[in-house]
């Protein structure tokens, strides 16, 4: 271990130390380790006691290595003032005592990610079938075939959830489906990480009710499909998450950005309507925690998923791309408000300087957002800016 982070620090010394947390892990996983190992590094990076509970076991090491012995009260749960993270069936953490090291939080969550992964790749059936009924390129005898291993119905409808893979397997949860097999082999939503061409996403197995789970944001939620058709599902759930609210927002709290399309749900942050432009950055956090409902879209799921592999080169959309942040939310209240007037009260600003605002930007724009035509075109290019600045 010691040899690696020497090996690492060689060849990029100018590196920041967060770059070789996470190049770290990655050779770790790349090289097949498993858990104690994971562990290990965890320890060394950290310098102080690395663990785990993984299926109701605890996994302890220390930053010489060696393997330390559960806590006499089993070691279920981390210390409440240890950095930890949740990952599926269980947690990781490490046992910093006093004031946490500038790190800490990095290390455990590429430890948390690692664990994910290792067990993915050898915690074997459950994980492996529902790969296998995640992808649309195999055929639906294999997916029927995988279903049935996850003794999940091909012919009941569910929903995919689509995750952040950092979150760990807490992001979503059942609240009583029983019968269900966890990525663990433990009661609860089937998950697995899948790799995507925009990072590594946990899908969870939801059912067709939205009130049969309780999914916390960052999430995207896909359109309800039969049990051999869920990659539709987890693909609209993907993009579901890619165009969750982003900080810019000014009224998250009423749709996608102030486009008025789609619903979300957001974790413990109240929204006003008081909100100036300068503001904005105030809403990050109920952002970050967005849930968007894929099938909240409507027929603008499908135009989205249509217009996605162009959409860099629309110009509506490069139009919005050119302006800075505070005006697109702007932009947003502009469009979504009843009047001029109600828009400056919620940005705070004079009725007759955002007129000269909207004046402006109707000509930079090329058409007026608060127009019929004009809203249609505004808030699907805002959409498909989300789309372009996720990626």
């Amino acid at each position: 271990m010691q040899e690696l982070v020497g090996r690492l620090t060689a060849l990029d010394p100018e590196a920041s130390e967060t770059l070789k947390v996470v190049a770290y892990f990655d050779v770790l996983v790349g090289g097949g380790v498993g858990l104690q190992a994971l562990l290990r590094g965890a320890a060394l990076l950290s310098g102080t006691v690395a663990g785990a509970v993984v299926a109701g076991r605890s996994h302890r090491a220390g930053p010489d290595g060696a393997r330390r012995e559960a806590p006499a009260d089993g070691g279920t749960d981390p210390h409440e003032g240890w950095p930890s993270r949740p990952v599926d069936g269980g947690h990781v953490w490490i046992e910093r005592e006093g004031r946490p090291h500038a790190n800490d939080d990095m290390v455990v969550e590429r430890l948390a990610l690692a664990v994910e992964l290792v067990r993915a790749r050898h915690d074997g059936e459950t994980v492996g079938a529902l790969g296998i009924v995640l992808d649309a390129s195999r055929d639906v005898a294999e997916r029927r075939t995988a279903l049935a291993r996850l003794r999940l119905d091909p012919a009941r409808e569910y929903r995919v959830a689509a995750v952040p893979a950092s979150r760990g397997g807490a992001a979503a949860r059942p609240a009583g489906r029983p019968g269900a097999v966890g990525a663990s082999g433990a009661p609860g939503a089937p998950s697995t990480v899948v790799a995507t061409p925009y990072g590594l996403v946990r899908a969870v197995v939801l059912g067709r009710a939205g009130s049969e789970a309780e999914v916390s944001g960052p999430a995207g939620i896909g359109v309800a499909r039969a049990g051999d058709q869920l990659p539709e599902s987890f693909r609209t759930a993907l993009l579901a998450l890619r165009l969750r609210p982003r900080a810019d927002s000014v009224r998250g709290d009423k749709g996608l950005g102030n486009t008025g399309l789609g619903n979300t749900r957001h974790g413990n942050t109240e929204h006003g309507n008081n909100t100036g432009p300068g503001n904005a950055a105030h809403y990050d956090a109920g952002h970050d925690g967005a849930v968007l409902d894929a099938a909240d879209l409507g027929v603008v799921l499908a135009a989205v998923s249509a217009l996605e592999p162009v959409a860099a080169q629309q110009p509506d959309v490069a139009a919005l791309a050119r302006l800075d942040a505070r005006t697109r939310a702007v932009l947003d209240e502009l469009a979504a408000a009843e009047s001029v007037r109600a828009a400056a009260t919620v940005l705070g600003m004079h009725h007759s300087t955002l007129q000269v605002r909207h004046d402006h930007l109707t000509t930079e724009l090329g058409y007026d957002p608060r127009s019929l035509p004009g809203r249609a075109r505004f808030q699907l290019a805002r959409l498909l800016l989300r789309l372009v600045e996720h990626d």
